[in-house]
């Protein structure tokens, strides 16, 4: 089903990110969330435009950078489990920023080797 470790990876990765975007219930015994509501609402667009990046198969993606969104969803200790809305979101957007600047460097990258099998327009046919 799989191709290879790294899609799979990539494919849990995403569904852990939809996951977190979603604002969960309150817990009736022991601490009313794991993770604010606020702080979902707040990092929600940044998480669904990462997993959006990274579901798009045609794009590579670093290990360092699939370990990052891991980490920031799954990880106690980072500031998606406080309770500063504005520092979880600027982490947010930092990894968000991070995977779209990967994602645009790869497609560039895919565009320029391309480039090189298009005909330019004759300055006869364009008029200048």
């Amino acid at each position: 089903m799989f191709r290879d470790k790294a899609t799979k990876k990539r494919i849990t990765v995403v569904r852990a990110l939809k996951r977190a975007a979603v604002p969960e219930r309150p817990y009736i015994r022991g601490p009313r969330y794991l993770v604010h509501p606020t702080i979902t609402a707040a990092c929600a667009p940044s998480l669904l435009a990462i997993a959006a990046a990274l579901s798009d198969d045609a794009t590579a993606f670093d290990d360092d950078e699939l370990r990052a969104v891991q980490s920031f969803i799954l990880d106690g200790s980072s500031p998606f489990f406080g309770r500063d809305a504005t520092a979880a979101m600027r982490e947010a957007v930092r990894l968000q920023h991070t995977v779209v600047r990967a994602k645009t460097i790869a497609a560039q990258g895919k565009a320029k080797q391309t480039e090189g099998n298009v005909r330019q327009p004759s300055p006869a046919l364009t008029g200048s």
